[in-house]
């Protein structure tokens, strides 16, 4: 009776451990033969989109431990930082690895220098990565200049840097550096463009776009326009430098919102001033927007509000003749903090600096904080009780242009003049 019951038990455990076996073999396989087919590609070269990461697997990469998600990815290398990546992902260059077959979820660029001018048309991520103690892929004039690549919707030139067109899916942009430096752009007709997005959503961040200018007056570091996919659009967190038009331009031709923008966290400098009146941020019509927490330096229009809808908030202007121009009623203008707004000579109808201009009666202006101004907030005989409840100190002119009968209650420390009658 032992024997035959420590038989049975011994038939059991040989059953068990089978079925253990036959698990760990189905786990290992994932049902679908993804890992199967990645472990015969590894060996075997070939292309199979949606299937697999790589035309052949990277040395130090385990199909059996990787994730689904993993296994469905799509990407390449540009440059030479990553020896161990397979021939058949590798590229030399950026536009080359983006328009490549499979296409791309992610490129990842090597730090160096890369002359061309990149068109992307299909979602992927594209982000400079680090390697051997260096982490700055940049992106620089081909030798025959930038040429005409893109329009916009109003039938303007574009010579873009990096243009992405009428994506449906996210584009997302990081880290690296985009320099128009030599762009041999003469025509006044053209812009001159670092990164341009044509009805396709997305995010951008932490570029370095710098010295879109030379024309005359046409150059923007980064520009959103909307279209039939209404977009979204997030650039944060972008160092933008020496733009002589804009340094971020939102817009759409659309008497309604086609574009949704997201403008937080970027610092934006430049030393044009009076040659070509730049604007920090310029935001026209056909978007809704979201700005805040920028930091604008130099130029002449701290943030150009010409059309379109949303908030202008908690951003710092430095050293602009106007730190804010409003030309609408659909975006309102809160807690921002407006400093020395230095001369504007004879661009202005004033001759001396504006805090902000508020050509509107219906845009909320409120909670701002204007320091060293010649005007602190300009009424220009149209803005009412929607300006109020800000902060203006030392300024010649507390405010200017208030129509008869306005009562606007703002505070006011070292002003010269808090409101000369007879303006309008």
């Amino acid at each position: 009776m032992q024997t035959q019951s420590r038989s049975v038990t011994l038939a059991l455990l040989v059953i068990a451990g089978s079925l253990l076996g036959s698990l760990s073999t189905f786990a290992t396989a994932q049902s679908d033969a993804v890992r199967a087919i990645y472990v015969s590609a590894a060996t075997v070269a070939t292309n199979i989109p949606g299937v697999h990461t790589y035309a052949e697997a990277p040395k130090d990469f385990n199909p059996l431990m990787a994730t689904d998600e993993e296994l469905a990815t799509v990407t390449y290398v540009v440059g030479s930082c990553k020896p161990n990546f397979p021939p058949s992902s590798t590229f030399q260059h950026i536009n080359d690895a983006v328009n490549a077959t499979p296409a791309p979820n992610v490129v990842e660029v090597c730090p160096g220098t890369y002359p061309e001018v990149v068109g992307i048309y299909k979602p992927m991520t594209v982000e400079g990565v680090s390697a051997s103690n260096a982490d700055q892929a940049i992106i620089t004039v081909p030798s025959g200049g930038l040429f005409t690549d893109a329009g916009d919707d109003r039938g303007d030139f574009l010579a873009a840097q990096i243009v992405v067109q009428n994506v449906t899916g996210e584009v997302n942009i990081s880290n690296l550096t985009i320099d128009a430096t030599g762009n041999n752009v003469t025509s006044t007709d053209t812009y001159i463009v670092g990164v341009f997005y044509q009805n396709s959503s997305g995010t951008v961040k932490d570029l370095t776009v710098q010295n879109q200018n030379g024309n005359g007056g046409s150059g923007v570091a980064i520009w959103a326009e909307g279209g039939s996919h209404k977009p979204l659009v997030t650039v944060e967190h972008n160092n933008l430098q020496d733009f002589d038009y804009a340094g971020i331009y939102a817009e759409t031709n659309s008497s309604s919102s086609q574009l949704s923008v997201t403008l937080e966290g970027n610092d934006l400098a430049t030393n044009f001033v009076f040659s070509q009146i730049p604007s920090g941020i310029d935001l026209g019509a056909g978007q809704t927007a979201s700005v805040t927490g920028n930091l604008i330096s130099g130029g002449f229009k701290g943030v150009l509000i010409n059309g379109g809808k949303g908030t202008v908030s908690e951003n710092t202007v430095v050293s602009a003749p106007v730190g804010v121009d409003i030309e609408n009623n659909g975006v309102s203008v809160k807690s921002n903090t407006i400093y020395n707004a230095i001369g504007c000579g004879l661009f202005c109808n004033t001759g001396v600096g504006i805090g902000i201009y508020a050509n509107s009666a219906a845009a909320t202006v409120t909670g701002n904080t204007v320091a060293q101004s010649g005007i602190g907030i300009y009424f220009n005989c149209a803005a009412g009780k929607n300006v109020h409840g800000n902060t203006i100190l030392d300024a010649t002119l507390g405010l200017f242009g208030v129509p008869s009968g306005t009562v606007s209650t703002n505070t006011y420390y070292n002003v010269g003049q808090i409101n000369p009658s007879g303006t309008c």
